[in-house]
C-alpha cells in the first residue's frame, strides 16, 4: 500500500462513538452501510482500533464495519482487572449498539485469543471469527494460576510507571510494535505510533495499560485453546504471515503451530500471507483486505 493510496483511506475516517461496559468507557469508531452484514475488528496486545484505519474503509465497501479499543488500550478507559468476560462483554456491546445480528468478528494476536474466548462463552453471538497469526494453544489453563489470581483480586496491584518522554518526536522514536519485528511502511507505522500516545501535561506517554497482563484473570474451567476452537458454532477462518515469527515452517514452534492451525481449521479457510511477519496487515495491508474479503464472503 503507497502512501498516497493510504492517505486516500484515512480519508474515510468513521464515526467516532463511545459505549459504557462493566464502569469503564469503550470507545470505537464504525464506517456504516445500512442494511449490510456486520464487522468488529479487534487488535492485539498493546495495540488499538485505529491499527485498522486503512483496512476498514477497504471492507466498509461491502460491510458495516466497527473497530474497538479494548478496555486499556487506546482511548478507552483503564480497569483495576480485566477478564475475559469483561472483553467479551465490550466487543458484545460493541456489535449491539452497532446492530449487528450475528457478527463476522475480525481478531488479530491477542486479540484472537480474547475473540475465541468471547464466541466460546458466547455460542449464540457471531456468525464467523476469522483470526489473524493467533495463536491456539494446546495446553491446559493453569487452574491453579486461576485461583491464585482470584483470591488476589481485592489486593493492591503494583503498577508500573507509565514512562513519561518530553517530546511527542521523543515518544514516536520509542514506539515499538510488541513482539518487535521490522516494519516496511514507514508511514503506516508512524500512523499507529501517533495514535499509541498521549499528551499529560507537558510530556507525552503510550496509551496502554503496562500492567494489563498483570491484572488479567484467567477464568477458571475454560477448556485448551484448540478444544475451545472445535466447539465453537462460528465459523472461523485463519489469515497468518507466512515470515511470522510463531507460524514460520522453518522453526519448530512455527512448525507445531500450524499443525495445530491444519489439525483444526479447514484447508480452505487458512490463507498465509507472503512477505508478512506477525503484524500481518502492517507488513501486507493489500494482501490482508484481499484475505479477508475472501474468507468473510465464502
Amino acid at each position: 500500500m503507497t502512501p498516497d493510496e493510504f492517505k486516500l483511506a484515512l480519508s474515510n475516517r468513521g464515526a467516532p462513538l463511545r459505549t459504557t461496559v462493566a464502569g469503564a468507557c469503550v470507545v470505537y469508531r464504525r464506517w456504516p452501510k445500512p442494511g449490510a452484514k456486520g464487522i468488529l475488528l479487534v487488535h492485539g496486545h498493546a495495540a488499538h482500533g485505529h491499527w485498522w484505519d486503512h483496512l476498514a474503509p477497504a471492507l466498509n465497501t461491502v460491510f458495516d464495519v466497527c473497530a474497538v479499543d479494548l478496555s486499556g488500550s487506546g482511548d478507552s478507559d483503564h480497569r483495576d482487572y480485566y477478564s475475559s468476560s469483561l472483553f467479551a462483554a465490550e466487543m458484545m456491546q460493541v456489535t449491539l449498539e452497532a446492530g449487528y445480528t450475528s457478527p463476522i468478528i475480525i481478531a488479530h494476536s491477542f486479540g484472537g485469543t480474547l475473540a475465541r474466548m468471547a464466541c466460546y462463552l458466547n455460542p449464540e453471538w457471531a456468525q464467523q471469527l476469522i483470526l489473524i497469526d493467533s495463536v491456539i494453544s494446546s495446553s491446559q489453563p493453569d487452574s491453579n494460576k486461576a485461583r491464585d489470581q482470584e483470591s488476589s483480586r481485592h489486593r493492591r496491584v503494583p503498577r508500573k510507571l507509565q514512562r513519561r518522554y518530553q517530546s511527542r518526536n521523543e515518544a514516536l522514536r520509542r514506539f515499538r510494535v510488541r513482539p518487535r519485528q521490522p516494519l516496511v511502511h514507514a508511514h503506516i507505522e508512524h500512523h499507529v505510533a501517533a495514535h499509541s500516545i498521549e499528551r499529560i501535561g507537558d510530556t507525552y506517554q503510550f496509551k496502554f495499560d503496562r500492567d494489563l497482563l498483570k491484572k488479567f484473570l484467567v477464568t477458571p474451567g475454560l477448556p485448551r485453546g484448540s478444544e475451545m476452537i472445535q466447539r465453537i458454532s462460528a465459523d472461523i477462518g485463519f489469515i497468518y504471515g507466512r515470515q511470522s515469527q510463531f507460524f514460520a515452517s522453518e522453526t519448530p514452534t512455527g512448525m507445531g503451530n500450524l499443525k495445530t492451525i491444519e489439525n483444526l481449521i479447514a484447508a480452505p479457510q487458512i490463507i498465509a500471507i507472503e512477505g508478512a511477519g506477525h503484524h500481518v496487515f502492517l507488513d501486507q495491508p493489500t494482501a490482508t483486505i484481499e484475505a479477508l474479503l475472501a474468507l468473510a464472503n465464502a
